[in-house]
């Protein structure tokens, strides 16, 4: 039947014929429109044939011809008169056809470079959100130097018992309370983390805990001195809705000793192990 001799056609030129690599869905509108002419004049050519031959001469033509070639041979079909269904569709001679391809290559942006903004909206974890809280950091520390500033850490979920490991992930200001500040920018303190220990962190990115230590502790916490106590961040508070971005600052940590990164052992209380001091 026309069925069963078309079908095996249609799907041999499913993928794009045009663009190796690329699926009908990526597809730029003039490739499209290309495309459902080599179909139409497929269609045409077997509904008036039934000769085998005749399908894997077309087959082949279709398989070994250049674009310019095939499109040729679908315009040659509809200059016969044949009856086309939805002729000035799937016909380049259409200038209808023809400006509305032009008009959405004008405006075309490959899927493929199409990504969804993130979740979170000022709080997601985007160049710009990064770079405004920066600022805010940098702002906020002029003023207020280093007692509106906590460092953070983040708890290895893998590790327990007095061999608790916490990543360190950043420094945050504020004109706020600890809680508020750290809860208004958990979001972008959380998933930064995960991209900087992905190994580590990554799967757990949702439950992670955030720690906090005073400002600018970093040498004291790698000496392990047992005066500085990590102190565990809820990730909701109330009221933190009501907390301007322009409160609070992040200065995120950048990795610069070949990823190796900073970390401390604690217990999980998030003191220093009795057999660590001294």
């Amino acid at each position: 039947s026309f069925i069963h001799s078309i079908g095996p056609f249609l799907i041999m030129i499913r993928p794009s014929p045009f663009v190796v690599g690329t699926s009908h869905q990526t597809m730029k509108p003039q490739a499209k429109i290309r495309l459902r002419a080599a179909v139409a004049a497929a269609i045409v050519m077997l509904a008036n044939t039934s000769s085998v031959s005749s399908f894997t001469s077309f087959a082949t033509f279709y398989q070994t011809s250049s674009v310019d070639k095939r499109l040729a041979f679908a315009s040659s079909i509809n200059e016969k008169n044949h009856d086309l269904p939805m002729r000035q569709s799937f016909t380049l001679k259409s200038p209808s056809a023809l400006n509305m391809a032009e008009a959405e290559e004008k405006d075309y942006i490959s899927p493929m470079r199409q990504r969804p903004r993130p979740k979170g909206g000022d709080t997601a974890y985007t160049n710009e959100n990064i770079l405004r809280q920066l600022r805010y950091y940098n702002d906020i520390r002029k003023v207020g130097g280093k007692d509106c500033v906590q460092d953070l850490y983040v708890r290895d979920p893998n590790t327990v018992g007095d061999s608790v490991r916490f990543w360190f992930v950043g420094k945050v200001a504020r004109c706020v309370s600890q809680e508020l500040a750290i809860a208004k920018l958990f979001n972008l303190i959380e998933e930064h983390a995960t991209r900087i220990r992905p190994i580590e962190l990554g799967r757990s990115f949702g439950s992670l805990e955030i720690y906090v230590a005073p400002g600018d502790t970093e040498l004291l916490t790698s000496q392990n001195d047992p005066g500085v106590r990590l102190q565990k961040a809820e990730r909701f508070v109330e009221g933190v809705e009501k907390v301007a971005l322009l409160e609070v600052g992040l200065n995120l940590e950048i990795l610069t000793n070949e990823g190796a990164g900073f970390c401390i052992v604690r217990t999980e209380d998030g003191v220093v192990p009795p057999h660590m001091i001294g």
